[in-house]
C-alpha cells in the first residue's frame, strides 16, 4: 500500500512539473539557440487536498549557442516540426494578400442585412491543377441555397472557422478565422469573401480562437505541439508555449498534441493537451499571457465520481479530465462551466472556471464527440459519439448524467455513431424543440431529430433524412440551422453534395452539387465538411 501511494505521489509531482518544464527550459532549448523572449516561463505546483495548480515565476538561463533546434532524448520528440517553436520561423511565413485598408466598407455580392444567411463551408480537399494548397473556404447563401464564392489556396484539409462577436466594432467583426490542418491560419474577410492574411504556425493543426475582445488570437498544433498567441489585426507573433509533460496513463514525458481551444468571457483561454491529459488555463487579459491553472487527469471531482475505463489491458479510475481531452464546450453564456471530452476514456468532465475545480465526471457513449454540442441553456447538454449510435444527455442542474438516447432504427446503433449536432440559435432556442444529429460513422448516412422536451428521438415528423444507405467512406457531417430555424444544412463528405432538410418534415428539399459549380478538372472529389453560419457572430455559445 505504501509503495503504491509513493508511486502515485511521484506521478503527481511529475505531472505538475511537466507543464513548468514545457513553458520553461525547453522553450529555449528548442528555439535555434535564441532566447524565445515572448515565452514566459512558469513552474507548476499542484496541491492535492483541494485540486489546485499554482504558477510560480522561474528564471531560465539562455543556453549556449546552438546550430539548430534540438529535441529532448526521447522518441516522442523526433520527426516533429520543432522549427515552429521559434517565433521568427512562424513570423517569416506571414503573407499579406490584401491590405486591410484597401477593403471596401460594405459587402460585395450580398446585402449587409443578409449576413446572417451567409455560411462558410469548408471543403477539406478541393484539388485542381494549379491550386497551390488543397482546400477551400466556400461561401454559401443559405437563403437561396447556392454557392457565392469558392476561396481556394486555403491550406490542406481546412478544419475550422471562428467568427467574431456582435459587440465588436465593425472593422473587427467583419473578419473570421480559418485554420487548415497543415497549419495555415487565415484571416477571412466576410464582406469581400476572400483571405486577406495568412501565417503558418506549425505542421499539423486543429484549432484557433479569438479572445473576448478581438485583440488576440491563439492557435494550437498537434505538431510540434504548442500554442501560438498573435495580434489579431497584424498576425504578429506574441508568444509561443510548447506542450511537454507526462500523463496518468503514460507517465513518460512527451510532447503533447493540442486538442480544442475555447474562449471564456471570464478572461481565459482553455487549451487541451491531449497526450499529457491536461487543460491549460491561459489568462488573455495579462500582456504576458500566463498559465494560471492546469486541470489534469489526476484531479478529484467534487462529487467523488470515479468512472472505470478499460484502456488496453489496464483498468483506470477516471476522476479528472480523462484520457485524450479532445473538445471543450461552454455550458453557459460566460463559460463558467465547461465540458471537457475525454475521448479515449469515454467521459465528459465538467469544470468550474470560477473556483478552478472539477465538478463531475460523466460516462458517455463510445468515443464521445460533441462538436459544438447541443446546448439547451440551463437544462441539458447533448453529445454524439463516434463508436456507437448513442447520445449522452447531461443535466445542467445536477451536472450529472440524465439519460442515454439510442439512434433511430434507420441508423442501427451498433453500426457506428456521429460527430456533430445542432447548437442553439443566438437567442438560445432550439427550433421546433428539435436538435439534429449527424450519423458520420453509421452504416447509413444522414441526420435525424431529437425532441429536447421528451429527450428521445422524434417519433412524429420530422422523419430521419437519409442521404446515402450503406456507403462506407462517405461521412454525413455538421448539421446547422438556417437563421430562421426552418431548415438544417448538412454535407456528405467525400462526395460533392450539400443537403437542405426541412425541419418540420425531414424531407430533403434542396441539394448543391459542388462539381457543377466550376468546369474544372478536379484531381479528386470535392469534400465538403463543416458548415459555419455567420449568425454565430450573435451567439454567445461559441
Amino acid at each position: 500500500m505504501t509503495e503504491k501511494t509513493g508511486r502515485r505521489d511521484l506521478l503527481k509531482a511529475a505531472a505538475a512539473a511537466g507543464v513548468g518544464f514545457a513553458v520553461g527550459s525547453w522553450a529555449l532549448a528548442l528555439s535555434r539557440g535564441k532566447a524565445v523572449v515572448e515565452v514566459t516561463s512558469q513552474a507548476v505546483q499542484e496541491v492535492r487536498v483541494k485540486p489546485q495548480v499554482e504558477i510560480q515565476p522561474q528564471v531560465v538561463q539562455q543556453p549556449a549557442q546552438q546550430t539548430g533546434p534540438t529535441a529532448p532524448p526521447h522518441p516522442a520528440f523526433q520527426k516533429r516540426g520543432l522549427a515552429f517553436l521559434d517565433p521568427n520561423t512562424i513570423q517569416n511565413t506571414l503573407r499579406v494578400l490584401v491590405p486591410e485598408d484597401q477593403l471596401p466598407s460594405k459587402p460585395v455580392g450580398y446585402n449587409i442585412n443578409d449576413l446572417d444567411w451567409i455560411a462558410i463551408m469548408i471543403e477539406s480537399r478541393y484539388h485542381e491543377p494549379g491550386v497551390e494548397m488543397v482546400g477551400s473556404y466556400t461561401f454559401l447563401d443559405m437563403k437561396n441555397f447556392k454557392v457565392l464564392k469558392r476561396v481556394k489556396n486555403a491550406g490542406d484539409r481546412v478544419h475550422v472557422v471562428r467568427f467574431g462577436r456582435e459587440e465588436w466594432p465593425e472593422h473587427k467583426r467583419r473578419f473570421a478565422l480559418g485554420m487548415s490542418r497543415d497549419c495555415w491560419l487565415s484571416k477571412i474577410d466576410l464582406y469581400t469573401m476572400q483571405v486577406v492574411r495568412q501565417i503558418k504556425i506549425g505542421v499539423d493543426c486543429r484549432s484557433a480562437a479569438f479572445d473576448k475582445d478581438g485583440k488576440y488570437i491563439i492557435a494550437g498544433s498537434k505538431d510540434p505541439g504548442h500554442a501560438v498567441i498573435l495580434d489579431a489585426d497584424t498576425f504578429k507573433v506574441l508568444k509561443v508555449i510548447p506542450f511537454i509533460g507526462p500523463s496518468k496513463f503514460f507517465p513518460t514525458p512527451m510532447m503533447g498534441r493540442q486538442g480544442a481551444i475555447l474562449t471564456t468571457d471570464l478572461g481565459y483561454w482553455l487549451v487541451n493537451v491531449k497526450d499529457a491529459e491536461m487543460v491549460l488555463v491561459i489568462d488573455y487579459r495579462s500582456p504576458d499571457f500566463p498559465i494560471v491553472h492546469v486541470f489534469t487527469s489526476y484531479d478529484q471531482n467534487a462529487k467523488g465520481r470515479s468512472v472505470k475505463v478499460q484502456i488496453g489491458d489496464k483498468t483506470y479510475d477516471v476522476t479528472g479530465i480523462g484520457k485524450s481531452p479532445h473538445e471543450l464546450n461552454k455550458l453557459d453564456k460566460e463559460g463558467r462551466y465547461v465540458a471537457v471530452t475525454g475521448q479515449e476514456s469515454n467521459t465528459i468532465t465538467i469544470l468550474d472556471m470560477k473556483s478552478f475545480e472539477i465538478v463531475n465526471v460523466v460516462p458517455c457513449g463510445l468515443k464521445p464527440h460533441p462538436g459544438p454540442g447541443t446546448l439547451v441553456p440551463g437544462k441539458y447538454f447533448l453529445t454524439n459519439a463516434i463508436g456507437e449510435g448513442k447520445i449522452t444527455v447531461i443535466n445542467l442542474q445536477t451536472m450529472d448524467l440524465e439519460k442515454y438516447i439510442t439512434y433511430p432504427s434507420e441508423f442501427p446503433a451498433n453500426t457506428g455513431g456521429g460527430l456533430y449536432s445542432t447548437p442553439p440559435l443566438p437567442d438560445g432556442t432550439i427550433p421546433k424543440g428539435l436538435a439534429w444529429f449527424d450519423t458520420t460513422f453509421n452504416i447509413n448516412k444522414g441526420v435525424f431529430a431529437v425532441d429536447i422536451h421528451l429527450l428521445d428521438v422524434a417519433t412524429k415528423p420530422p422523419k430521419p433524412a437519409i442521404f446515402a444507405e450503406n456507403k462506407p467512406g462517405k461521412w454525413a457531417m455538421h448539421p446547422g440551422y438556417t437563421p430562421d430555424g426552418r431548415y438544417v444544412i448538412s454535407a456528405l463528405e467525400r462526395t460533392d453534395t450539400v443537403y437542405k432538410v426541412d425541419v418540420e418534415t425531414g424531407e430533403v428539399v434542396g441539394t448543391i452539387r459542388l462539381k457543377e459549380i466550376e468546369k474544372v478538372q478536379l484531381l479528386e472529389e470535392p469534400s465538403p465538411t463543416g458548415i459555419f453560419p455567420a449568425w454565430r457572430i450573435k451567439a454567445p455559445w461559441f
